[in-house]
């Protein structure tokens, strides 16, 4: 069992030699300045299925007189078991897969309703126009925010996005903190709207939900739809990162026109190959054994979900862009009891919204002088892409 330093250089900003860094890590490495960062696709599965070993309730505490407040009670992916399984078995009871299906007329609808206001327009600010109102205003609807607090919503969403911007002018943390505090009120105010007068809606069947006679509490449940909005960003970098893909690849574009039923292969594919989730942080409880190396209780761990996702002994030219490609068992959605609840959600979200924009257009082009990435080592992304697009004639 190997305690060996691997030779270590701190990760690149740059996205491109971020990308090939990491197909240059060993599966297991030692950081000379303290910590532990796990590479190879065995591996991360492996901490990440390992909960009692590696705590992910990692963030410290949160002030109570800070906004973000909002984030620390109902928030899953800062919690551990029991609680995690008795919060998250609550949560599903309302969340089911079935109950999202029935969500997708209404995906559909937002998706042509954003669209129809981009038809004909060669030029447009994909991000803050289509991709991120889409995913908020789906979110909104699926809880049953009504308009006025659609908008809300809408905001607190981009700004979010940009707090991984390197480029963003301005204090985007204190609009970040100011939207959250904004929300939290009004967030308690629909609950309690929705414990008065139940609807057919998220909110509502958070408020019915019960296991063993254990309901949701008020925090808990607003905290839940924070965790939702800002887990829901993935959609959004994930329709994103579509884009920038398929852009950079023609030959996928025209292969998936002429067969569209690849488009959930070329989803799960985009997923793959330019993961939203670079990586996610653990804590080793106890001392443990991972890809023979040891690692100490008390260590921090970076479990590299990107680098893993590209780990050669599992993905044939993982480096390839590959529409087709069978099996594809990547875990950009995560591992373990920690699995994103709102995968479901994000898949339809991303498979109507390419779908229509595909059956709307000839041919799209991205600008990059108009893209700004966001910082690959926090997620690959961007926080605005400006795409041009040849409209197909309406019939």
């Amino acid at each position: 069992m190997s305690v060996t330093t691997s030779v270590w250089t701190p990760p690149p900003a740059d996205e491109a030699a971020l990308t090939d860094w990491l197909r240059a890590r060993d599966p297991v490495t030692r950081a000379p300045g303290g910590g532990w960062h796990v590479f190879g696709y065995p591996e991360v599965k492996e901490v990440l299925a390992h909960h009692g070993a590696f705590s992910n309730a990692v963030v410290r505490p949160v002030p109570d007189d800070s906004p973000m407040r909002l984030y620390r009670t109902g928030n899953l992916t800062w919690m551990d078991p029991p609680r995690h399984r008795n919060l998250r078995g609550l949560v599903s009871q309302a969340f089911t897969p079935r109950w999202v299906a029935g969500l997708e007329p209404m995906i559909r609808d937002t998706v042509r309703t954003f669209l129809a206001g981009l038809r004909g327009r060669t030029e447009v600010a994909y991000v803050r126009e289509f991709a991120s109102p889409v995913v908020a205003t789906v979110i909104a609807r699926m809880l049953g925010i009504p308009d006025k607090g659609q908008r809300l919503f809408q905001e607190w969403s981009g700004n979010l996005l940009a707090l991984a911007d390197p480029s963003a002018q301005g204090n985007g943390l204190q609009k970040v903190l100011t939207l959250t505090q904004v929300a939290e009120a009004y967030l308690h105010r629909v609950i309690a709207a929705r414990r008065a007068a139940p609807a057919d809606d998220l909110i509502s069947k958070l408020i019915a939900a019960e296991i063993d006679g254990e309901r949701l509490g008020d925090d808990e449940i607003a905290g839940l739809v924070a965790l939702l909005m800002s887990t829901g960003q993935a959609a959004t970098i994930t329709l994103v990162n579509a884009m920038i893909v398929l852009g950079r690849h023609p030959e996928a574009v025209a292969k998936l026109r002429a067969r569209p039923e690849l488009l959930d292969s070329a989803i799960d594919e985009v997923m793959r190959y330019r993961s939203e989730t670079t990586r996610v942080e653990r804590k080793a409880v106890r001392d443990v054994v991972i890809g023979g190396h040891v690692i100490p209780a008390g260590q921090s761990v970076s479990v590299w979900i990107a680098a893993a996702n590209r780990d050669p002994r599992i993905f044939e030219q993982a480096h390839v862009f590959d529409i087709e490609r069978s099996p594809n068992p990547h875990i950009a959605f995560g591992h373990g009891i920690h699995y994103c609840l709102g995968a479901p959600l994000a898949r339809l979200e991303i498979r109507n919204a390419l779908a229509e924009l595909l059956d709307s257009t000839l041919d799209f082009a991205i600008d990059p002088a108009g893209t700004r990435l966001l910082d690959p080592r926090l997620m690959f992304g961007a926080s605005e892409a400006t795409i041009r697009f040849t409209w197909k004639e309406v019939q």
